[in-house]
This record gives structure tokens, sequence and C-alpha cells, in this order.
């Protein structure tokens, strides 16, 4: 019976919170990339210990069934240091001001197939902004951010090559 109820209690994790929102393309560039509409999903866990960053999971699924799966890099320190408001994320993605967009690395168990963005490995990382308009803007990137150490300063961001961005796209969130 004791090992009945211990059983239990490993299966009895608490849901995590989804939210859904179909993505639009809000330009002719965009649907040419996408093939049209993609419905993003957002998760995060439904309870965590304290001080814990949540694992946050975004996927992107298209269409046709196909899916790309992303984690947020809200864990290591140039992860947040590069999402930080007017970081080096929101420079790429043409956001000058207070802005901060949110940096999700490649799940690379999940994503496995043909990727429908930045074929044929589908991109190592995306950023992500929703603006109060109602847009949200997704741009694909082939690699990570990277710093170098000052003396006696805090970590500088190396110059981004616009040929590691794979994707810009633009949506209505719905």
């Amino acid at each position: 019976m004791l090992a009945a109820v211990a059983l239990t209690g490993c299966t009895m994790t608490p849901a995590a919170n989804v939210q859904r929102m179909t993505l639009t393309p809000a330009d002719a560039a965009t649907g040419l990339m996408t093939g049209g509409a993609l419905t993003m999903s957002v998760s995060t866990p439904a309870a965590q210990p304290a001080n814990d960053d949540p694992l946050i999971q975004m996927t992107l699924t298209a269409a046709d069934g196909r899916a790309l799966a992303f984690n947020e890099a809200n864990h290591a320190p140039y992860d947040v240091m590069a999402q930080s408001p007017g970081g080096p994320l929101a420079q790429v993605m043409g956001l000058f001001g207070d802005e901060a967009p949110k940096l999700y690395a490649a799940d690379a168990v999940h994503n496995r197939g043909a990727p429908f963005l930045c074929a044929p490995d589908g991109p190592a990382y995306v950023g992500v902004y929703a603006a109060p308009d109602g847009t949200q803007m997704i741009i694909a990137l082939k690699s990570g951010f990277e710093f170098e150490e000052n003396a006696g300063g805090p970590p500088s961001p190396l110059p981004y090559s616009p040929d590691h961005v794979c994707a810009r796209m633009k949506f209505r969130r719905s």
C-alpha cells in the first residue's frame, strides 16, 4: 500500500501553465518564410522552489505540424545579459529603446527532422519581442552572443554578425 502511495506521489506533479497564441504573418516576407500562421506555445512550471529560474519552454508549430522547441535562456549570466533592456539582442532585433526581448535556445532533443526556419539545421537561438501594439517580432539566430571580460568592469558583448541572423519575422498575435 505504501509503495502505491509513493508511486502516485511521483506521478502527481503539478501541471504546467501553457499559453497558446496564433501568430499571423504581418508582412509578405514572414508569410513566405513560415508558409502561413504559426502557433506559439509557452509553458512554465506551475510550482517550483524559491529562487529557482523556471524552465520556460516555447514551441513554434507550423500549419503542417512541424515544430521547433526552445528553452528560455534565463540561467547563464551571459544569456541574461544578452537580453537586458537595450542589450545586444534588442540591438540585433532593431529595438533601440528600453525593450527587453526574450532569448530562447534551441532544444536539440526535441528539434529533429526538417526545421521550417533556417534550414537545414534550424536556428540555434531565437529572440522574441511582444510589442505593445499587438505585433510579435521573432528573430532566428545561427549562434549565441559572445562576451569578453573587461579588467575591473562588467563583460562587454562582442559585435554580432548580421550573417548569423537567418530569419527576421513580424506577426500579429491573436
